[in-house]
């Protein structure tokens, strides 16, 4: 049940480790209070007042900060991934440790800023620099106003496209090392839902947003078979009313099953960050002693079809029981994922 704490004054209130999950925050007073640890999921907090406010290790991913006060907020450590920080007051916040992969952040104001590090990547695990501290000064010069292009998605944006963008990304990192590519920001919402990328000088644009468009058509036609198969899975679930009840139709469909609801969207990008991770662990590695590479990738399948089915605590499961023979590779390449489905039987 969403809390709304419209019209509150939370100044100095402390609720640290509180469960705020899709809290109505906007516009409220929450100067130094002490959000350590929150879960703030989906929570939004619109030109909130945070001056001060203690959110490291707050797991803020989704939320909503446009326009909010976080004036010399402790982020340390905060999982910001996929939040819209379009301008917000970020004057002298502490930041080392964040995770920023997929945030909104137009026109954010960033000076002062105390980072040592951050982390763009979508798993939260690689952090930039990676050799080095970033010197006083030189976060606000690497991120106040990078030159971006924009790859829009004219017939919509899937579940899938962020993934296979993201590999895109990781490709074009390795062979053109000089553009310094990173996603900015991905908009899955309105006519035209895009996926924002940031590059280091202006005259990189053009080239870079060749190498975008011309890796995502290659890696889509890779996985178009695999794609297909998926979809097909997904409808005929929705196919048969008695096993699930289709509430909101497209990709991205939240689907009721045994009183309860899920996020398609959701499940199915946590179960193929899971599959990478397998994918790409070599067969002979020593993680593949308890359970074959190629049995490990047929579970994963078996989720995918149970996933569609709506029986998702059954998918759960399955992902735990591997994740007793792989756990080290979920932990170590995609720990988000593991811990969602972990959390789902705990």
């Amino acid at each position: 049940m969403r809390v709304d704490f419209s019209g509150a004054n939370l100044s100095a209130a402390n609720l640290r480790d509180a469960n705020l999950r899709e809290a109505n925050l906007n516009m409220i007073n929450l100067s130094q209070a002490d959000l350590s640890g929150g879960h703030l999921y989906r929570a939004f907090a619109r030109k909130a007042n945070l001056v001060h406010a203690k959110l490291g290790g707050a797991y803020l991913t989704r939320s909503d900060l446009s326009g909010a006060n976080l004036g010399k907020a402790h982020l340390v450590n905060a999982d910001l991934r996929y939040c819209r920080i379009i301008r917000a007051n970020l004057i002298s916040a502490k930041l080392t440790g964040a995770k920023l992969y997929g945030t909104a952040r137009d026109n954010w104001i960033i000076k002062n800023i105390e980072c040592k590090y951050v982390y763009w990547d979508m798993e939260g695990q690689h952090r930039s620099p990676n050799d080095r501290d970033l010197d006083p000064g030189e976060f606000e010069r690497l991120y106040a106003a990078l030159p971006t292009i924009e790859y829009i998605f004219e017939h919509g944006m899937s579940p899938l496209d962020p993934v296979i963008m993201n590999r895109v990304v990781e490709a074009i990192r390795d062979q053109r090392p000089e553009f310094d590519i990173k996603i900015d920001s991905i908009n899955a919402r309105g006519l035209a839902p895009s996926i924002k990328f940031t590059v280091q000088h202006e005259e990189q644009k053009e080239p870079a947003f060749e190498e975008v468009r011309k890796g995502y058509e290659i890696k889509l036609k890779q996985l178009e078979s695999e794609r297909d198969r998926y979809w097909q899975i997904i409808k005929a679930a929705f196919d048969k009313p008695r096993e699930v009840k289709l509430i909101t139709a497209g990709p991205g469909a939240i689907v009721a099953t045994d009183g309860s609801t899920i996020n398609i969207q959701q499940h199915i990008h946590n179960v193929l960050e899971l599959q990478k991770a397998i994918a790409q662990e070599p067969e002979n590695s020593k993680t593949f002693t308890k359970v074959a590479k190629n049995k490990a990738l047929d579970i994963i399948g078996k989720v995918l079809e149970d996933i569609a089915k709506g029986e998702v605590k059954e998918a759960a499961k399955q992902i735990i029981e591997l994740g007793k023979d792989l756990g080290p590779l979920f932990v170590r390449m995609a720990p988000v994922a593991y811990e969602f489905f972990k959390n789902m039987i705990t």
